[in-house]
């Protein structure tokens, strides 16, 4: 390979850092990413393709080969950042136990990494097969983290006060942030849109054009109502209370009616788990006049005042408020994402009210229906799972509903366990300790229970968009 200037190995880097916050905004996986960067660098080999694409430095990437061996057992290896580069610009092939422990860390084939390992051809590392490790979280928290990393650098090209592109690279993180809600723990999460919200707060504190400004605002007001979302999800209720009412207010003011309606839809849910359902019902009420469309009608009637409705143990209008459901159900299009309702969600919301009314039978129905299109070991399949576990105690069969129940235990990390869960399970429990002795496997239930941790708490906090 060609001697390359450190001039030009800069400006390689710099080209190669674009198509990654390009490939990002378009939702490109990292192996498309890579894939994109080989065609318009060709000067770059692969090893060094991969690590750009996932946007790591040469010491994280000695250091994760570090946690390898570590994790394997091993002594520590002798790779620093300088043979690092070696391999990467000079042609030099590691070793075969480096080479293998490479492809590990990004997680292919050593031959997409230019390393010639025909013996390791079938395996993702050396001497054995690679099993899931804390390294794919890392990998899934670098996507997160480049998000609000990439709203910083377009700031800082178009000075403090932002500009279109910044505009346009928070709209994308709001859109990234809502489609992979589920995909992280609600306080890592919260903790990078804290981050993107208070860039956007700083830039609302220089000049702006009203148009500009009323963008910004717009913007703050999803990232609020996100944060309200996540707050609520790990127990922080007054927390929720003021980001979402930060929402809804945004919202109202600048305009955005779906803003401002889904803000008091789930400040709404907020009351209802709060045991506040006089309120909740107030709030889906307020929520319905931002409802323009069948599916957000289908979403507030459904998530919101159906709930109050069976917590209040209205029957007949929880059965009117349900049949509206259906019918602007029926004549909606699912919409992903936080912000979006599905069907799976809608029959979900009609098995929790039907269970609070007693209507054991067409709550299980609701509830195999959400289960079938509820992807195993997401949020809305654990709530699922508790809802169904609690028709079987419903019906006397406390076997069933503690076995039930123990796969969400089982299948969801505690850091990945909402606040409506633990409220879910926490219900459970009471309706299998009605008895006067309980079963053993109710009780085995309950001790688990008590040994879970506490939510864990936002890394980072943001100060509130000024209604300026």
């Amino acid at each position: 390979m060609a001697k390359v200037s450190r001039a030009h190995r800069a400006a390689l880097a710099e080209r190669a850092a674009h198509i990654r916050q390009q490939g990002q905004r378009a939702n490109w996986d990292v192996a498309a990413i890579a894939a994109e960067m080989t065609r318009r660098l060709p000067e770059l080999a692969a090893l060094e393709v991969w690590r750009l694409a996932y946007g790591w430095s040469r010491p994280q990437v000695v250091a994760a080969i570090g946690e390898l061996y570590a994790a394997d057992g091993l002594a520590p290896p002798g790779v620093t950042t300088a043979r690092l580069c070696r391999w990467e610009h000079d042609g030099v092939q590691p070793a075969p136990d480096y080479a293998a422990a490479l492809a590990r860390v990004y997680q292919v084939r050593p031959h997409r990494l230019g390393l010639n390992l025909p013996s390791l051809a079938s395996t993702a590392g050396y001497g054995r097969r690679s099993q899931p490790s804390t390294l794919g979280a890392g990998m899934a928290e670098t996507a997160l983290t480049a998000v609000a990393d990439s709203v910083a650098l377009q700031r800082d090209l178009e000075g403090p006060a932002g500009g279109p592109g910044t505009r346009q690279h928070v709209q994308q993180a709001v859109d990234y942030y809502a489609r992979h809600y589920s995909r992280y723990a609600p306080s890592v999460l919260a903790g990078e849109i804290h981050r993107a919200r208070q860039m956007v707060v700083d830039m609302l504190t220089h000049d702006q054009h009203e148009a500009d400004r009323a963008e910004l605002r717009r913007l703050a007001g999803w990232l609020s109502a996100l944060l309200g979302n996540l707050a609520f999800h790990t127990c922080d209720y007054a927390g929720a209370h003021i980001h979402l009412s930060t929402g809804a207010r945004l919202g109202s003011s600048v305009g955005e009616g779906h803003l401002a309606g889904w803000s008091l839809g789930a400040q709404s849910m907020v009351a209802a788990f709060g045991q506040r359902p006089t309120d909740a019902l107030e709030l889906a009420q307020h929520a319905h006049d931002y409802a323009d469309t069948p599916l957000r009608r289908a979403q507030i009637t459904a998530w919101c005042e159906l709930r109050a409705l069976a917590a209040l143990g209205r029957r007949s209008d929880a059965a009117a408020a349900a049949a509206r459901a259906q019918h602007h159900m029926d004549s909606a299009t699912d919409q992903p994402g936080r912000f979006g309702f599905d069907r799976a969600e809608f029959h979900q919301h009609l098995a929790e009210s039907a269970l609070r009314l007693g209507q054991t039978t067409a709550a299980r129905d609701h509830a195999d229906t959400a289960l079938s299109v509820k992807p195993h070991g997401s949020p809305g399949w654990a709530a699922v799972t508790v809802i169904l576990a609690r028709t079987h105690a419903a019906e006397h069969a406390p076997a069933d509903a503690t076995a039930v129940a123990t796969t969400v235990l089982d299948t969801v990390p505690t850091t990945h366990l909402r606040e409506t869960t633990r409220q879910r399970l926490t219900a459970l429990d009471q309706d299998l300790h009605t008895e006067h002795r309980p079963a053993p496997a109710a009780r085995e239930f309950h001790d688990r229970l008590q040994t879970l941790p506490a939510p864990t708490p936002a890394q980072r906090t943001s100060s509130e968009p000024n209604g300026g």
